[in-house]
């Protein structure tokens, strides 16, 4: 299995400059590099302290950091930029990475992006959809022609060419809606699984969704890449990992829930499923998200969690996602350290 570092840059002003606070993330992904982690996934939001609106300039920094980490986006959200100079950006850190580049797209959850872009929420999927068609056409064909309903390019040529034959690797993400699940099947795409904030068993039919359509377009099911994860902290014991980390981990669904006023998603189809996550998060015990959500106690118990998604799902990727809610650098390092030397190897 493939073990990533995943972070979405989740930012406290009150702790720490955005200087030292980027070069905090920089030094955390080098230090996963070190500890043996295969891959880091980077999270794009706007306006606000998710702290990363260009995930492609990051990853540029990282390509300089390290010599061996794939470098994924987790998601960029492709339906608010253009396609074409995202299949510009991204073929450049592929280059600047030398091959080392998984390109995942998705459609965020911020209104406020959507509306600052003026872009229509309502359409965001249609919208992923064609630019992750014509990314996929710019990277595998000398020139580009493309009639779509937002977009159109006639005899472009696109560069740089990445390094990656035929492209790089591109991975779908999807929560709980079946289209998202058959697109990215459709297509011989990679999925990424979003379920931080929801139970497992509720993936496991959209997973067989997944499996299914890529039969029907004739693609191997037994080919298929697969990615989850979890929020997570390895700690030396439950007892000791529960006292450093939950009031972080609190923090961190403080902020999140923040960024879910159902004010701003009353024009959109999508208001009812974010209200009925605030209200999750504002009623959940720190005992039910270690049961369901997040990942917090021993290694063992983490190597128990790894397990029991691997025999449900049949991922192939899992990811961290560690720094979350502002904790402490050192407190970051042991835990990264704690799983890649105790969770890692029961699972190579």
């Amino acid at each position: 299995m493939n073990f990533g570092l995943f972070t979405l840059f989740d930012y406290y002003p009150e702790d720490q400059s955005a200087k030292d606070y980027y070069r905090f993330i920089l030094d955390e992904i080098a230090y996963a590099e070190a500890l043996g982690f295969d891959s880091v996934w980077l999270g794009e939001h706007h306006f606000c302290n998710y702290l990363c609106p260009s995930p492609q300039i990051f990853a540029a920094s990282v390509a300089e950091r390290t010599q061996r980490l794939r470098i994924g986006t987790a998601v960029t959200i492709a339906p608010l930029h253009d396609p074409v100079r995202l299949a510009e950006d991204y073929a450049m850190v592929d280059v600047l990475s030398d091959g080392r580049l998984d390109f995942g797209a998705g459609r965020g959850f911020q209104a406020e992006s959507y509306q600052t872009f003026n872009r229509s929420m309502d359409e965001s999927r249609e919208l992923l959809m064609e630019g992750i068609e014509i990314i996929d056409k710019a990277w595998t064909q000398e020139r580009l022609t493309y009639e779509g309903r937002y977009r159109q390019v006639r005899d472009l040529a696109v560069l740089p060419r990445p390094v990656q034959q035929p492209r790089p690797p591109i991975w779908v993400g999807s929560s709980l809606s079946p289209e998202s699940y058959q697109f990215a099947a459709s297509h011989g795409y990679h999925l990424k699984v979003a379920a931080i904030f929801s139970p497992l068993r509720n993936f496991l039919p959209l997973v067989q969704l997944y499996r299914e359509t890529l039969k029907e377009a004739g693609y191997d099911p037994m080919q298929a890449q697969i990615s989850m994860g979890n929020h997570c902290y390895v700690g030396t014991s439950t007892a000791q990992a529960r006292a450093v980390w939950e009031s972080y981990y609190r923090r961190y669904l403080r902020f999140f829930s923040s960024l879910l006023d159902s004010k701003t998603y009353e024009q959109s189809q999508q208001h009812q499923s974010f209200t009925r996550l605030s209200t999750l998060l504002e009623n959940l015990s720190f005992s039910q998200a270690r049961a369901l959500l997040a990942v917090c106690g021993e290694p063992q118990e983490c190597v128990d969690r790894i397990t029991q998604t691997q025999e449900m799902i049949g991922n192939t990727h899992y990811w961290i996602y560690a720094d979350l809610g502002g904790l402490p650098r050192e407190e970051v390092w042991a835990s990264l350290r704690r799983f890649a030397e105790q969770v890692i190897p029961k699972f190579r």
